[in-house]
């Protein structure tokens, strides 16, 4: 059984509802973590229990605002920027809130209790999770609940739109059911390239799998096809583009490919991410790499690795924003990562690096899986015209995350 198999499996056991609300949607995130054993739920979590987030500190003035808008529980410098991108370009329509701000507030209610309790030991009697496990999910559970409680006594007149960062996790997945069941059209912006896995579906797959909006804002055609293949209505799919401002560059004349930015796999892919560094290590020609970290990858492991073979680590806070340049890079290299758009909008060529473990997202012909395939593709983008290679390469973007379209205050401010 795959690791999505058996977080489907214990999502179907776990269909807590409380107040219309579907607890499972809410918590995917734990119940895949829950479900194959890698949920780092520290004692200090168990008050969670008796918290609420304080949802209260939610802004709305309905004499400016028609939008509640809200940016969720996780600390991405990167997301955020999307956010506030998004939100400067809607007028002040929607109103502002950062929830990681809001804080917590006792909220302790008995009956939610019992019924979380009594639920989980009946339905969940027959699984093979620990008693431990159980207890990560009825504390997370009885936590959501407490916010449904919250939220029960606030007064939401004069919202006519909820727009949320992800209405997949935790939080904006309980506000985007909580406004559909009182019929206010619900928005969801998009946070990266998400394709359909079909090769061991990862953590990423939630993110259509537990699909919540009413709307999806979608980057490029390419996400938007991608969904309407696994079978979401196009009528729930809109092509809102690319929502970070970025100057366009073309690839810089006379490139020495000398310097190289590598971007780095997620945690999960710590084997695929070995594979590649070992290969590069290989490399005859001059050639100084530097490796992009994703923010779940441990620093002191790739620092160690990265001093063995001469390559060196970019600090961990910087953003891709920050560091994606085809000033100070030459080119770069990315193992299933969206920011491999991101090198092509600043002008710096980048091959995708390829195991068969995972699923290409789309793009130009700069797969490679062995050493030879890497120098055969860096050789046949340096025999390209600048201008035959920079057509090819709009176009790529443009499917793909829909640069230069920008539908959002048409899509929210109609």
């Amino acid at each position: 059984m795959t690791d999505f198999d058996r977080y489907k499996s214990l999502k179907e056991k776990f269909n807590f509802v409380y107040e219309g609300i579907c607890l499972n949607r809410v918590l995917a995130l734990p119940i895949w973590f829950v479900a194959n054993g890698g949920y780092n739920f520290s004692w200090k979590r168990i008050a969670l229990a008796f918290l609420a987030i304080d949802v209260k500190k939610m802004k709305f003035n309905p004499q400016r605002n028609t939008i509640l808008s809200t940016y969720g529980r996780y600390v991405r410098k990167d997301h955020l920027e999307l956010y506030n991108t998004v939100l400067k370009r809607l007028d002040e329509e929607a109103s502002y809130n950062n929830s990681l701000t809001f804080g917590w507030k006792l909220s302790v209610h008995p009956i939610v209790i019992c019924q979380v309790l009594k639920f989980v030991f009946i339905n969940l009697r027959d699984t093979s999770l620990s008693l431990w496990s159980k207890w990560k999910l009825i504390i997370e559970c009885i936590h959501y609940c407490n916010i449904i409680e919250e939220l029960k006594y606030m007064d939401f007149t004069g919202v006519q739109k909820y727009l949320c960062q992800c209405s997949v996790l935790d939080l904006e997945n309980l506000l985007t059911q909580f406004f559909k069941l009182r019929n206010i059209p619900t928005y969801s912006l998009q946070e990266g390239v998400y394709f359909i896995f079909k090769k061991n579906p990862p953590l990423d797959s939630i993110q259509y799998e537990n699909f919540e909006t009413d709307n999806l804002l979608c980057w490029g055609q390419f996400s938007v096809d991608e969904y309407i293949s696994y079978g979401i209505s196009p009528k729930r799919l809109s092509l809102a583009g690319y929502p970070k401002k970025v100057e366009l560059h073309t690839m810089k004349k006379d490139n020495s490919y000398k310097k190289c930015m590598v971007l780095i796999a997620r945690d999960s892919f710590q084997a695929t991410n070995m594979k590649l560094l070992e290969m590069l290590s290989k490399v005859s020609f001059n050639c100084c790499f530097e490796l992009k970290l994703h923010p779940s990858c441990d620093l002191s492991y790739y620092s160690e690795y990265a001093r063995t073979c001469h390559m060196h680590v970019i600090p961990k806070d910087a953003t891709i924003d920050e560091c994606l340049n085809n000033i100070e890079y030459d080119f770069s290299i990315a193992i299933n990562t969206t920011a491999y758009y991101e090198a092509l909008m600043r002008g710096l060529p980048c091959l995708r690096f390829y195991d068969g473990t995972f699923d290409l997202m789309s793009g130009y012909k700069d797969v490679f899986e062995t050493l030879e395939g890497f120098l055969e593709c860096l050789g046949g983008i340096r025999s390209l015209a600048e201008d035959e290679y920079q057509k090819e390469i709009d176009n790529v973007l443009k499917y793909a995350i829909g640069v230069e379209i920008d539908n959002y205050q048409k899509i929210l401010c109609k």
